[in-house]
């Protein structure tokens, strides 16, 4: 059984966070549930929240999986700009150990989430008693998240069942570690990619491998192309400029802006490069969001 008046609430959240998300092009999957009422009783007994005097601050959770991992602090970053996170569990891996890796946000709702939370907990007062008006972000890698399902499922819902298998646990453990070294090998891989389209004069290779965004269907503009083609100074800086560093700016500002190879190229001429033939080639309506840009250099 669900608590139905939580579902409008599960739906605004995902969908608001779609939304922001969808504008960046970032590369992610998404989604949400709710806790049933029997998961809440098991979990109220199992974490002693009658005694302890703690609330659940899941009942309401949101994933969201990247792509690639230097995306992680990316999110991160994002979601404390646009929820009132109250709290945040982000395990970094020790030397020479092998630990699973969690990136837990919880977040307090507020405006019309709080206020859809509040009529229902008037309505369910001896349900809701143990339950935070809060929701969970969980963010992985795409790679990492079926590993966190089986931990979560098999391993972390019945530790005692675990106590005395040091061995096994730690060969669980290691599964994690080698997704950890292949998240990482990943993003090698397409480093090299861009690189290599970079040397080619491949641009529109370039700028996919090197941005890794979910660009608009289409390639580079054959005026861009020409210009890259025939000035090495330009290219090169394109090239070697930061990707998160465009990726945060967008985010930040949180820019209108369809991302199209083009765009993304007139952005880094506006912030990083400054080619004259470039920013003659700049669409008016793109200058003007240009120039209301809250610089982060």
């Amino acid at each position: 059984m669900i608590y139905n008046g939580l579902i409008l609430i599960e739906h605004n959240i995902k969908e608001y966070i779609e939304n922001k998300l969808g504008r960046t092009g970032l590369l992610y999957r998404i989604y949400s549930r709710i806790k049933e009422k029997e998961s809440i009783e098991e979990k109220i007994e199992r974490k002693g929240y009658k005694t302890n005097g703690k609330l659940i601050q899941d009942i309401i959770g949101v994933r969201v999986m990247t792509y690639f991992s230097e995306d992680i602090d990316v999110l991160i970053d994002y979601f404390t700009t646009i929820f009132d996170v109250i709290s945040m569990e982000h395990d970094y891996p020790e030397q020479n150990q092998f630990n699973p890796v969690r990136i837990n946000l919880v977040c307090r709702m507020q405006g019309d989430y709080l206020a859809e939370f509040n009529a229902w907990k008037d309505e369910y007062s001896s349900s809701f008693q143990y339950i935070d008006s809060t929701f969970e972000i969980q963010i992985r890698t795409t790679l990492s998240e079926g590993w966190h399902e089986i931990d979560h499922t098999l391993r972390y819902k019945c530790k005692n069942e675990w106590s005395t298998l040091d061995e096994e646990s730690r060969l669980l453990n290691g599964i994690h570690a080698t997704l950890e070294t292949s998240d990482r090998t990943l993003f090698m891989l397409f480093e090299d990619i861009a690189q290599q389209h970079y040397k080619n004069k491949n641009w529109t290779g370039m700028l996919r491998n090197k941005f890794r965004l979910r660009f608009e269907i289409g390639g580079l503009s054959p005026d861009i192309i020409k210009i890259l083609d025939e000035n090495n100074d330009v290219s090169k800086q394109l090239y070697e400029i930061d990707r998160n560093s465009i990726i945060t700016h967008i985010i930040a500002n949180d820019m209108d802006m369809e991302i199209t190879f083009d765009n993304i190229v007139f952005l880094c001429n506006y912030l990083f490069i400054v080619d004259e033939k470039l920013l003659k080639l700049t669409p008016g309506n793109l200058k003007t969001k240009f120039e209301n840009i809250n610089l982060l250099r």
